[in-house]
C-alpha cells in the first residue's frame, strides 16, 4: 500500500477539508479519514501506456455522461507495471469519496497531466470500473 505522503498529490489531498490525515503508533504510521462518512482513504499508484493514459486523461477531464457510456459499453483501462503515466489515487474505503491526478514522466520525473481531481458518491464507482 502506498503512504499519501509520498504522493506527488500528497500536497492536494492534504489541503482537501473532506480528509484528515494523522499519525498514528507513535507518529510511524499514518491515517488518513474521509470525514463525511468516517471512512478511511487509502492511496494506489497506478502505470499506464501512453495511449491508455492519455484516454484515461481525456475522459476524466470530460463529461461524466462520456465516462459512463464507456464504462457501460465495457471499456476498461488497463495498468502495466511501468509506464510513461501515473495515476495516483485515494480512495475511501466505503466508496464515497476518489481524488485521482495523472502524471506524465518526463525528464526523469513526474509532470501534471491533469488537475486534482476529486468524485463523490455514484461517480466513485464509475471510476473505479475504468481503472483495471
Amino acid at each position: 500500500m502506498t503512504k499519501i505522503k509520498n504522493l506527488e498529490m500528497a500536497k492536494a489531498i492534504s489541503n482537501n477539508s473532506d480528509v484528515t490525515i494523522g499519525k498514528t503508533f507513535f507518529g510511524l504510521l499514518e491515517k488518513a479519514v474521509y470525514k463525511p462518512t468516517g471512512s478511511t482513504v487509502t492511496a494506489q499508484v497506478y502505470d499506464f501506456s501512453q495511449d491508455n493514459g492519455e484516454r484515461l486523461a481525456k475522459l476524466l477531464t470530460g463529461p461524466m455522461m462520456v465516462l459512463e457510456k464507456e464504462v457501460a459499453r465495457g471499456v476498461r483501462m488497463r495498468s502495466i507495471p511501468i509506464g510513461n503515466i501515473r495515476a495516483e489515487i485515494c480512495s475511501s474505503k466505503d466508496g464515497q469519496f476518489l481524488a485521482i491526478q495523472l502524471f506524465r514522466f518526463v525528464d526523469f520525473q513526474y509532470q501534471p497531466l491533469t488537475q486534482f481531481m476529486t468524485f463523490t458518491g455514484d461517480d466513485v464507482d464509475t471510476i473505479e470500473k475504468i481503472i483495471a
